[in-house]
C-alpha cells in the first residue's frame, strides 16, 4: 500500500508557491501548483490545509489577472465561482486562514475598484494580524491597506500604513521594488496635501532606485508620477514629456496601465488647446483602454472629449460622471469636476458652471466624510 505524503511537507510547498505568487514569478508558482494538486491525492487528510489551498488558489489567480487579465472565453474558473466556494467553508477559517481569507478578498475588492469594501476586508484582515509571524507579510499588508486608503484620499491612513511598510522593506535588500512603491504612495500623499516639492523629492529618489534595478515597469511609473507632480505644480510642458515617457514603457512592455498614462497625456492637450495631439492621443488611449477592456479609462477618454470637444451640452458629461461616482471614483470626480467648472466659467456658461461647481462640492464632503470614518 502506498504511504500518504505527510501535510507538513505539502505545507511547506504551499508556503514557497506563495513567495512565488507575492513575487509575481507566475512560470514557476504555475509549476509548484501543479505539483502540490498532485501531491494533495495522496496526502494524508489535513481539512485546514485544503482551506489552505483554496485560499492560495484564489490568490494565485488575482496575481495572473494582475498579468494579464481574464478575458471572456477563458478556461480559468470565474472570481465568483471560486468566492463561493471558499464563502461555504469561512467558518471553517479560523486565525491566519481567516486573516489570509479577509487579505485576499480585500485585494480583490481592491481590483475591481470597490475601494470601501476593500477597506472594510482588510480592516478584518488587520485584527487577525497577530497571526502573522513573517515580517514581509506583514509589510505586504501594510502597503496594500495604504494604497486603497490613497486611492480615496484617506491620507493620514495611508502615510501612517505606508511608512509602517517602508520602514520594514528598508531591513530587507531584496525588496527594493517595493520601497520604490511606498515612495509613490507617500508622495502621492504628499501632492494630496499640497507639499509638491517634498513629493517631488520622494519621487526622483525613486525613479534613481528604479533605474538601479533596471526595472522596466517602476521606470516609467517613476516617470508617470513625477508628471502627475509637475502638472499639479502647472508645468504642463514637463508633464506632457514625463507622461509620455511613462506611456512609452508603459507600451514597450505590454503593462496595462498605459492606458493611464496616455489619458493623463490626452488631458493635458485637451487643456492646453493642443487639439491636434489630442486627438491622435485619444485614438491611441481609447485602442488600448478597448484592448484591455477598462470600461472605466473608456469613461474618462469619453468624457473629456465631450467637454472640450462636444457640443456644449450637459446631459453626456452627467452620465459620464453619474458612471465615475458610481464606482466610488471620487479622487478622479473631484478632478474631472473642477476641469469642468472651470471650463464652463472661462466660456461664460454660468448655468453650467454652477452646476459642476455644485456637485464638486458634493462630492469633496463625501471625500470628507471619507476620511474620517
Amino acid at each position: 500500500m502506498k504511504s500518504k505524503i505527510p501535510s507538513e511537507e505539502v505545507a511547506v510547498k504551499m508556503n514557497e508557491w506563495y513567495k512565488l505568487i507575492r513575487a509575481f514569478e507566475a512560470d514557476k508558482a504555475e509549476a509548484l501548483k501543479r505539483e502540490i494538486q498532485y501531491e494533495l491525492e495522496d496526502m494524508e487528510e489535513n481539512q485546514d490545509l485544503l482551506l489552505y489551498f483554496s485560499l492560495m488558489e484564489f490568490r494565485h489567480r488575482i496575481m495572473l489577472d494582475k498579468l494579464k487579465p481574464m478575458k471572456d472565453g477563458d478556461c480559468q474558473p470565474p472570481f465568483s465561482e471560486m468566492l463561493t466556494e471558499i464563502e461555504m467553508n469561512q467558518q471553517k477559517l479560523t486565525g491566519l486562514l481567516e486573516y489570509y481569507f479577509y487579505y485576499f478578498r480585500g485585494m480583490y475588492e481592491f481590483k475591481q475598484k470597490n475601494f470601501i469594501s476593500a477597506i472594510s476586508h482588510y480592516k478584518r484582515a488587520e485584527e487577525k494580524l497577530e497571526y502573522v509571524e513573517d515580517d514581509i507579510e506583514k509589510a505586504e499588508f501594510l502597503y496594500k491597506i495604504s494604497e486603497v486608503y490613497y486611492h480615496i484620499k484617506q491620507t493620514f491612513f495611508s502615510m501612517n500604513y505606508a511608512g509602517q511598510a517602508l520602514d520594514i522593506y528598508k531591513k530587507y535588500e531584496l525588496y527594493g521594488m517595493r520601497r520604490v512603491q511606498c515612495k509613490f504612495i507617500i508622495a502621492g500623499n504628499l501632492m494630496d496635501a499640497q507639499q509638491h516639492e517634498k513629493a517631488l523629492e520622494y519621487l526622483e529618489c525613486a525613479l534613481e532606485h528604479a533605474e538601479r534595478l533596471d526595472d522596466h515597469y517602476m521606470i516609467a511609473a517613476a516617470y508617470y508620477n513625477i508628471g502627475h507632480c509637475m502638472y499639479s505644480l502647472g508645468d504642463f510642458c514637463k508633464a506632457a514629456e514625463d507622461f509620455e515617457r511613462a506611456a512609452a514603457g508603459f507600451e514597450a512592455h505590454s503593462f496595462q496601465q498605459v492606458i493611464q498614462a496616455v489619458f493623463s497625456l490626452t488631458h493635458i492637450y485637451f487643456k492646453t488647446e493642443r487639439y491636434s495631439d489630442a486627438a491622435a492621443s485619444y485614438a491611441r488611449g481609447m485602442k488600448s483602454a478597448a484592448e484591455w477592456e477598462d470600461e472605466i479609462y473608456m469613461t474618462k477618454f469619453r468624457l473629456i472629449k465631450e467637454l472640450y470637444q462636444g457640443d456644449g451640452g450637459q446631459d453626456s458629461l452627467k452620465e459620464y460622471f453619474d458612471i465615475l461616482e458610481s464606482k466610488e471614483l471620487l479622487a478622479d470626480t473631484e478632478e474631472l469636476l473642477q476641469d469642468a467648472a472651470h471650463f464652463f466659467h472661462k466660456r461664460e456658461n454660468y448655468k453650467a458652471a454652477s452646476y459642476f461647481f455644485s456637485r464638486l462640492v458634493g462630492v469633496q464632503k463625501r471625500l470628507q466624510m471619507n476620511n474620517y470614518a
